[in-house]
């Protein structure tokens, strides 16, 4: 008979290790999520996800979507909508925070766009995810971004490199500089005290965009799932990333079914690398997953009964997140 996997040894072990005390396994207080997704149609309404997190006494949602419109004006007017209705129920409302994504919708970076929206409010901006070249020859895309005639919900799956280099986004020049628009955009980020995320980039993208980060002593650059097989990260990578200053935000997505990281990795890099590099958020809200602040939840349970201490935790949930954003 075949031996039992570490895995589901392991999570044997956390399940009599939890102990009984299941209000402190999912208190979220003062929790601040990096990364959810909100936008309606096929993700979470933002006004249930602004209310649950105000219900679970989160501090912050930073939306990297959001319901149609301008981000930073939608999540301006959702602000309103959920302190009214939070003065109503006694509570304390969620701070709602707007976020730009270059690249989606698939086309040429336009700094123009990003301008605006930085002089708008939004506190978060993400180079290229899933549209990125990179992404696209690691995981495949939609069918419309191939051709426009095929269906939006068409998937597509990867491609040889030179095919998602015309498809994708790709932010070098020939000479593997960053394009002017992205140099221009990191250092209005800079400027401005928005948090950049590296979105899907390549291996080659994120060193040259790293080299303008460090040469201009930019702090708030930060790297999602980095447990995903979109990257291929290890320990020590993410050391020189997190010497770089650069901080990780761990997601729900990871730990799920769909991309089925082992929680005892996921503890084992926090430790070695340093809480104080890592942040938390749901990347969730889509029918696959929980919505947002039920998969944030999840995510702190399970860390906390792999071992992680509240000390921990709290620089997880809050502590990181709260430097990254500048949130009093």
């Amino acid at each position: 008979m075949p031996m039992v996997s570490r895995r589901v040894i392991r999570s044997y072990e956390a399940r009599y290790s939890m102990g009984a005390n299941k209000a402190s396994m999912y208190d979220l207080t003062d929790a601040i999520d990096v990364h959810a997704h909100a936008r309606g149609h096929d993700e979470e309404d933002p006004m249930h996800a602004a209310q649950e997190a105000s219900r679970a006494g989160m501090k912050a949602i930073l939306f990297k979507s959001i319901s149609p419109g301008r981000p930073w004006e939608v999540a301006r007017q959702l602000q309103e909508d959920v302190d009214r209705w939070a003065e109503r129920e006694g509570l304390r409302p969620v701070k709602c925070l707007s976020a730009w994504i270059v690249g989606i919708p698939l086309k040429p970076i336009d700094f123009a766009e990003i301008k605006a929206a930085v002089e708008g409010g939004i506190l978060g901006m993400w180079m290229p995810p899933v549209t990125s070249a990179w992404s696209i020859y690691r995981l495949g895309g939609r069918g419309v971004w191939f051709d426009k005639s095929r269906r939006y919900d068409d998937a597509v799956p990867p491609v040889a490199w030179d095919e998602a280099r015309k498809t994708g986004i790709y932010i070098l020049d020939d000479h593997g500089k960053l394009l002017p628009a992205v140099r221009d955009t990191v250092r209005l980020c800079a400027d401005h005290g928005v948090a950049l995320s590296f979105g899907h980039l390549s291996p080659q993208e994120m060193d040259a965009l790293a080299a303008e980060i460090g040469a201009i002593g930019f702090r708030r650059a930060f790297i999602d799932h980095p447990f995903s097989e979109v990257f291929e990260f290890d320990v020590p990578t993410m050391k020189r990333w997190a010497d770089a200053g650069v901080r990780f935000a761990l997601t729900w997505d990871e730990l799920s079914p769909l991309l089925g990281v082992d929680t005892q990795d996921m503890v084992a890099a926090i430790r070695a690398i340093g809480p104080e590099h890592f942040m938390l958020s749901s990347d969730a809200g889509i029918p696959l997953l929980p919505q947002t602040v039920e998969a944030y939840r999840l995510l702190a349970a399970m860390l906390r009964a792999y071992g992680m201490t509240e000390v921990e935790m709290r620089q997880l949930m809050t502590g990181s997140a709260k430097e990254l954003l500048t949130l009093s």
